[in-house]
């Protein structure tokens, strides 16, 4: 390809300014998009920390088995930032920035400075390549490590500079420690080679002692990797029989049939429709928006016509495209994420091919305004679907987990605010959600429950209890101290991947110090009572009331507290249960605590204190018979206190 002269001081400028507008997209809503804290990041982070204290692996091998390097600079950022999501996730943002100018130097190695800089522009807007700078995935160390090897091989192609084919070579060696795709690259190398023999590929004339330089480096620097990986078999493989299509369970007996429905999906994702997974993508969003989508179609025609660098570009994506089109669910951007960054230079080429072919008709104004305007049009797109769709995209907190991130990040809270604070963890709650492991640390105030050997309760102090809503936490609740404000939060959720509907993840029980009331509002009969009630107008079709209660003897019936807003003539809402939803029925009151009892009402018309009467009180579920109310200091009428109004 024709070099465009682009003078040093502009090509300079120009690739600060990209590496700019990098830095702003993945910096903006860093840390709050994606949600959550998945759990292949929360064991990269809990075996970072086992690196920190002295864990030395080449081969990591909890959950499904992970390459070194990424975990390797995870501890360092952990050890930097601490125990929190941000240090987790640091390192793909370092990496996902540094694979920008790496894919200019790659480009301009390949063909020119101009394209290196529209193939960094294109690396720094698009949406994939924003996402795996905000996770801390290990695949996004694979791109950058691409661009490095394969951006001083051609260069030393094209110079004979045994230094270039020397870290060439190292960069390709560290490659292997990124993550599993790198293990394809080996077949677009050999096709390389092949070509290089092959005078109608107009290839740079090669020098194979140098090029003997690239691969002993390599293989020197992956040696202890590669004899990792023949001292187990196993790592070869990994899950690939688990997903592949030719495993009858994903085939259904049709495997060709099935792995050309797979290329064809593997082929729409460019810009038709993309992964479908909302961890990997804004789901069925393609790789390029439109305008970037038609630049990469025009590069495709522009690759076929540049033998040499174009040819390899083009055979580099084919054959790293197969982890995702052998596999199922294709498209699968992890699995595909060894064509980038490669496959950011198609757009690239596209769109200096336009350039160039305005240029040829004395209109090079328009190319430079063609360019930009693609360009903005990317930017605005990924911006818009990162930034404003994809946070609302409810399939995305579920896929990264985060009703376990927001239950650490309560108990931490609640860790940093409380007097005297002291944890209790389900030992299924721990199990289940390594990110509940990372984020809070077990030990000094947090206790795991083992339900062989409970621990004591200490008196005093504040307590947090988290229990699994469907195991029996009842025996739990006596680590809540004698004599307290009890509470009970049961809205966070979660939902599998293969999971239907969503289901509750975590009952939060908390122990308080006791409210100082100057006078309580009813007594019931059994010894009950109605400490005080809070009524808050949510909307205006939304009431909460909060109860509190305490008991002055046990109780041997649980009874259904009732919420009701009355209107002349109708019943304009209503919410009866037993008290706090049933998770502290009044069979499990202890005397002297005090019982705190939410009850949101929605009203079928808008809240009207003129005319609704808010009425509260308490009754046996199995005879529907209403506690007697034996004194209040609000009225009563038929064993119902009526409330002020908010």
């Amino acid at each position: 390809m024709k070099e465009e002269h682009v003078p040093n001081r502009t090509y300079y400028l120009a690739l600060l300014a990209i590496v700019a507008v990098a830095l702003a997209l993945r910096l903006a809503g860093f840390g709050r998009v994606p949600p959550g804290l998945y759990h292949d990041e929360a064991y990269n982070g809990l075996d970072a920390l086992r690196v920190l204290q002295g864990w030395r692996p080449l081969w990591f091998p909890a959950n499904n088995g992970r390459e070194p390097l990424f975990m390797y600079l995870m501890a360092v950022s952990i050890g930097l930032l601490g125990r929190t999501a941000t240090a987790v996730r640091a390192p793909g943002l370092v990496l996902g920035l540094l694979t920008v100018p790496a894919t200019a130097f790659m480009a301009t190695s390949f063909f020119n400075r101009r394209v290196g800089l529209l193939a960094a522009a294109v690396t720094a807007i698009t949406f994939w390549a924003v996402h795996l700078s905000h996770v801390g995935f290990r695949a996004v160390a694979l791109p950058l490590f691409t661009a490095l090897a394969l951006g001083f091989l051609w260069r030393g192609l094209r110079s004979g500079r045994r230094r270039d084919y020397a870290l060439g070579g190292l960069c390709y060696g560290l490659s292997i420690y990124t993550y599993l795709a790198a293990r394809f690259t080996p077949v677009p190398l050999g096709l390389l080679a092949l070509g290089l023999l092959w005078p109608a590929a107009r290839l740079p004339k090669p020098e194979w002692r140098k090029l003997a330089l690239f691969a002993a480096v390599a293989l020197l620097v992956a040696a202890p990797m590669l004899a990792t990986m023949a001292a187990h078999p196993e790592i070869l493989g990994g899950r690939a029989g688990e997903v592949s299509v030719f495993n009858p369970a994903i085939s259904h007996g049709d495997p060709w049939g099935t792995l050309l429905r797979q290329a064809g999906r593997g082929l729409a994702a460019f810009f038709i429709r993309g992964d479908r997974i909302a961890r990997h993508n804004l789901p069925w969003r393609p790789i390029f928006d439109p305008a970037l989508g038609l630049a990469f179609i025009v590069g495709l025609a522009v690759a076929l016509r540049r033998r040499g660098a174009g040819w390899f570009v083009l055979a580099w994506t084919a054959v790293m495209l197969l982890p995702t089109i052998l596999a199922e669910d294709t498209p699968h951007f992890l699995r595909a994420v060894g064509i980038q960054p490669l496959v950011f230079v198609l757009p690239a080429l596209g769109l200096d091919g336009a350039w160039q072919w305005l240029q040829k008709r004395q209109r090079p104004a328009l190319g430079v305004a063609l360019a930009t305007l693609v360009l903005l049009v990317g930017l605005g797109c990924t911006a818009r679907d990162y930034l404003v769709r994809y946070p609302q995209v409810q399939a995305a907190y579920w896929f990264f987990e985060g009703g376990s991130r927001d239950l650490s990040d309560r108990i931490n809270a609640f860790l940093q605010g409380s007097a005297e604070p002291r944890v209790y963890i389900s030992q299924h709650l721990w199990q289940e959600w390594p990110s509940l492991r990372f984020l809070v640390p077990e030990g000094g105030p947090v206790q795991v429950i083992d339900p062989a050997a409970p621990p004591a309760p200490a008196p005093g102090g504040e307590v947090l209890l988290a229990v699994w809503p469907y195991e029996a936490y009842q025996p739990a609740l006596a680590l809540l101290p004698a004599h307290s404000l009890i509470s009970v939060q049961d809205d966070l959720q979660e939902q599998g991947d293969l999971d239907p509907q969503p289901r509750g993840l975590a009952l939060i029980f908390r122990a308080g110090p006791l409210p100082q009331h100057t006078q309580r509002i009813a007594d019931f009969d059994q010894g009950i009572r109605l400490l005080s009630a809070g009524v808050k107008l949510v909307t205006p079709r939304r009431l909460q009331v909060t109860l509190r209660w305490e008991t002055g003897a046990p109780q041997t019936i649980n009874y259904t507290a009732f919420v009701h807003v009355e209107r002349p003539g109708a019943m304009n809402g209503q919410h009866d249960s037993p008290p706090a939803d049933g998770l502290l029925p009044t069979t499990l009151w202890r005397v002297g605590d005090v019982i705190e009892d939410v009850h949101t009402v929605d009203l079928a018309q808008p809240y009207d204190p003129k005319i609704d009467q808010i009425t509260v009180g308490l009754y046996d579920l199995a005879t529907m018979a209403r506690l007697h109310i034996t004194g209040s200091g609000l009225p009563v009428a038929n064993d119902a206190i009526t409330l002020p109004a908010p």
